[in-house]
């Protein structure tokens, strides 16, 4: 008589996708988690590009979604779904068409440097990027530290900004923001009275919603000259780090479009720019917001344009 053998375990799958995040090994949590943590380039925030998910055809795959709770889904079974093929790579090809939609603006290309983005943002402000950009970069190259930027003669810093508009203004507030830079540095721990304000949203007492304009929140940077809400917003989303991009209500229509973008890009949720994150997206949300964004992608405004 044949001795009883224990029947062999079938392997269990994890199936890959940028859309939903595995649950590793709890013994190596630790190192998945550190092999996954996003840097920071030196030419703005750039998520890592996403890779195409990696199919398999074996059976009960599970699945661990940040939206639904874990279950057992048969693989093979959906991949003979006409629908669920369907579906699944026009989602695919969606958000690859969003992900190269980014909008390129001149904080995110020099986010590594909050002095450069307070000198971007001041020329940039009410004002043409395809014209302030340039002089930016000129204005950069001529003056590449805050050092030289606060010895700069006034009167060829504003030979060359004068076109831009507020030509005395500016240049002053160039040369006082670097000067700032040399005598009191920003310091992420320290925290300085903001000037201006913001718009905030508050729930009253009946459950309704009440929009109210209230002081800007403290930054590290609020004590520079000229940081209203449009510098400490493109600050708090660019340079800031952590989660503190995710707090911010910009009224600036390009910084409104980044933060549409960021949001489904990064944490797969809709964003509005005054009650903030909503439910998460989906094919319709991720085809619109890409169209808005790639019909818009020439408007003359902060887009980055390269140097020569």
């Amino acid at each position: 008589m044949d001795t009883p053998s224990t029947p062999r375990k079938r392997r269990r799958t994890v199936l890959q996708s940028r859309y939903f995040s595995t649950s590793p090994d709890p013994q190596n949590r630790n190192q998945h988690d550190s092999e996954n943590t996003p840097g920071r380039s030196h030419e703005g925030h750039h998520p890592p590009s996403p890779p195409y998910p990696q199919q398999t055809h074996q059976s009960l795959v599970y699945t661990n979604s940040r939206f639904f709770k874990p279950k057992p889904s048969d693989l093979d079974a959906n991949l003979t779904d006409p629908a669920f093929l369907l579906f699944y790579h026009d989602f695919l090809d969606a958000i690859h068409d969003l992900y190269y939609a980014k909008p390129l603006l001149i904080q995110d290309y020099v986010s590594y440097s909050p002095w450069k983005v307070l000198i971007a943002v001041t020329l940039v402000n009410k004002t043409s990027g395809r014209k302030a950009i340039p002089v930016f970069f000129d204005v950069i190259q001529r003056w590449p530290t805050p050092a030289s930027l606060a010895d700069a003669p006034l009167s060829l810093l504003f030979e060359i900004i004068k076109d831009l508009g507020l030509g005395q203004i500016r240049s002053q507030r160039l040369i006082d923001i670097s000067q700032a830079f040399l005598d009191h540095p920003p310091q992420p721990d320290t925290l300085h009275p903001s000037r201006g304000k913001h718009t905030a949203l508050f729930v009253t007492s009946d459950g309704s919603f009440d929009l109210k304009h209230v002081q800007y929140p403290p930054t590290p940077i609020s004590h520079i000259p000229g940081c209203g809400p449009y510098a400490l917003d493109s600050y708090r989303i660019f340079c800031a780090g952590g989660d503190d991009w995710m707090n911010v209500r910009p009224s600036d229509k390009e910084l409104v479009k980044y933060l549409q973008w960021r949001w489904a890009v990064e944490a797969y949720r809709k964003w509005d720019q005054t009650f903030g994150p909503g439910e998460s997206i989906d094919l319709d949300y991720v085809r619109a917001l890409t169209a808005t964004l790639t019909s818009n992608s020439t408007a003359p405004n902060q887009s980055v344009v390269l140097p020569n």
